[in-house]
């Protein structure tokens, strides 16, 4: 049975001078001023202040520290926000143990949530192994503030770049975003509110009509006739080198004259039109391999091809054009679109990306034809 009294710092003192009664291991006392504050008092001296009330059927109990740390006043206050917290209806004792969580096991729930379902899920393993598990893992969500990550996204600008500093503040988001929102055991993000790092935009590169015809004339040299027809279908559809080397055959439909990519980058699936010499390239392959499997096969005709960058490498070469690896013919594609009138909108749908801003980055390396419609526009005025 509690002993009710009026905690004070004299009465502390006291209680501290005169001990337990014989036999006792400790003894409890509750506040007379403050409903919910207790005091329990230990054979050792020490006087633990806790917060213990029911209510709605619910038990609540919650350690504040000891007398010597905390003053009379300090756990009243302390109380009083607990019960007046509860009695809204929150529970703010089991909202703090859940933020109590490390953030090693925040990471290890967001990531077995999404490794299947994130095509970049390996890369944010290796970014939390190597990067952020040396700084963040022993910590506590509840204790990370945006002054700790922000000092962190300023360290990765200086060891690494702007862009891969703003990956790993990506990633932090992610993270937190799944802490509040899919497990709420945080009711705000840290990382919510910091700012990315200007990127430099890289020099885009591409070939032109002319180039890309020098190096078809190469490639009609080339010995490695699989690897050939996979780099001219990569031209004639603008796709991916992973997701073109993925591609089957059983998903390709002569009459619509489409292909479907199961999965890509971004992991959605997408029907690729094709031209009629796309086409052509596929019933190639089918006459090779029949109507199933893999469109394009390594040297066993069965496995998933490997990269052609050693192909493009040696025939950029003898074509005397600069080196160039597999992803510059989708850029190459996406050129000679817009050269041809197609609008932003439309080639956003055809490299099959989830934002405008990602396809805007090839509306700066049409240059050509904003300058033959700016003369057409000026040919018509008469100053």
């Amino acid at each position: 049975m509690s002993k009710v009294i009026n905690f004070n710092r004299d009465t502390l003192r006291r209680l501290r001078n005169d001990g337990l009664p014989v036999g006792k291991k400790q003894v409890e006392y509750r506040d007379s001023k403050e409903a919910g504050l207790c005091m329990i008092q230990y054979p050792t001296g020490k006087q633990m202040f806790y917060f213990m009330m029911s209510c709605r059927k619910q038990r609540f109990k919650e350690r504040l520290g000891d007398s010597d740390t905390f003053t009379v006043q300090e756990a009243r206050v302390w109380a009083n926000e607990l019960r007046a917290a509860i009695f809204k209806g929150d529970n703010p004792i089991a909202t703090r143990k859940k933020s109590e969580l490390l953030f090693s096991g925040l990471f290890a729930l967001y990531y077995a949530e999404k490794k299947d379902k994130k095509v970049s899920s390996n890369a944010d393993e290796s970014k939390y192994r190597l990067h952020l598990a040396p700084v963040f893992a022993t910590k506590q969500i509840g204790s990370i503030t945006s002054a700790h990550i922000e000092k962190y996204h300023a360290l990765k600008k200086e060891e690494l770049t702007p862009a891969t500093a703003n990956r790993h503040l990506a990633l932090l988001k992610a993270v937190f975003t799944y802490a509040v929102n899919k497990l709420e055991v945080l009711t705000k993000s840290p990382a919510s509110g910091i700012k990315s790092f200007a990127e430099l935009q890289k020099k885009r590169k591409y070939f032109d009509l002319d180039e890309l015809n020098r190096f078809f004339a190469e490639l009609d040299n080339e010995a490695n006739i699989e690897a050939a027809n996979i780099i001219r279908f990569m031209v004639l559809c603008g796709t991916r080198s992973s997701a073109t080397r993925d591609l089957r055959l059983e998903n390709y439909d002569a009459k619509l004259s489409t292909i479907l990519i199961s999965v890509d980058k971004n992991g959605t699936g997408q029907y690729v039109s094709l031209s009629d010499k796309a086409k052509a390239i596929l019933e190639h392959q089918i006459a090779k391999y029949g109507t199933q499997g893999r469109v394009f096969r390594g040297v066993d005709m069965q496995s998933r091809m490997s990269d052609p960058s050693r192909i493009m490498t040696r025939v950029c070469k003898n074509a005397g054009l600069p080196s160039a690896g597999v992803h510059l013919l989708r850029h190459s594609y996406s050129f000679l679109a817009l050269e041809r009138g197609v609008s932003i909108y439309q080639l956003m749908t055809a490299l099959n990306h989830k934002t405008l801003s990602s396809t805007m980055v090839y509306s700066s390396i049409s240059n050509n034809k904003l300058r033959q419609i700016n003369n057409d526009l000026a040919s018509q005025l008469s100053f």
